[in-house]
Order: structure tokens, then C-alpha cells, then sequence
């Protein structure tokens, strides 16, 4: 009986961990990776995930809906962003950040 009770709450479990899709790419400007500890948001909906750069520009999250989504690099005052799609499956966005009139702008590589 303690088995059929752990099996029904796996089940409703994993559907909620199954429908997050993961989010993941490097970053660079200039042509080279930024530092490491830029910080990267994924907002999907009402819901987001933050995360960071690792010592290669590279970002790894964990989008929580699938759909249409914003990501957003914070860097002190301004914070670029760039509308992406999370699915099921992991989706790559390899992104170059640059200045154009004076302020920080994302685009895909």
C-alpha cells in the first residue's frame, strides 16, 4: 500500500519537473566571453529563474513554463534583454552583448 502511495505521488511529481525547460548559452562582447558572475534572468510569465556566468561567459537555467520568455543580463545600472522560447527539450542561445548609443544591447551570435 506504501508503494502505490509513493508511485500516485510521483506521478503528479514529475509532470511539474518534466515541463521545465532548460535554458542555456554563453555570452560574449567583443568577441571574447564576459567575466565570470554576470548575472542572467529567465522570465517566463509571472515566474523567473536567476542565475550566473561562469568563468567561461557561459549561463545554464532552468525556465520554469514553456512559451515565450525574456532573458535579461544585469550589468550595475542597465540590464539588456532579449526575447527567447523555452520548451521542453533545452533550448541554446548564444548571445553578443554590445553598445550601440551609449547603451548595452543583446543579440543572438
Amino acid at each position: 500500500m506504501k508503494a502505490l502511495r509513493l508511485s500516485a505521488l510521483l506521478l503528479v511529481a514529475v509532470p511539474s519537473v518534466v515541463t521545465a525547460g532548460e535554458i542555456y548559452g554563453s555570452i560574449k562582447e567583443a568577441g571574447k566571453p564576459v567575466k565570470e558572475g554576470i548575472k542572467v534572468e529567465v522570465a517566463c510569465g509571472a515566474k523567473a529563474v536567476a542565475g550566473e556566468t561562469d568563468k567561461n561567459g557561459a549561463y545554464r537555467l532552468f525556465a520554469q513554463e514553456q512559451g515565450k520568455c525574456t532573458l535579461t543580463v544585469k550589468l550595475g545600472a542597465e540590464a539588456p534583454s532579449i526575447a527567447i522560447h523555452s520548451f521542453e527539450d533545452s533550448a541554446r542561445y548564444n548571445l553578443i552583448l554590445e553598445k550601440k548609443d551609449g547603451k548595452y544591447v543583446l543579440r543572438s551570435e
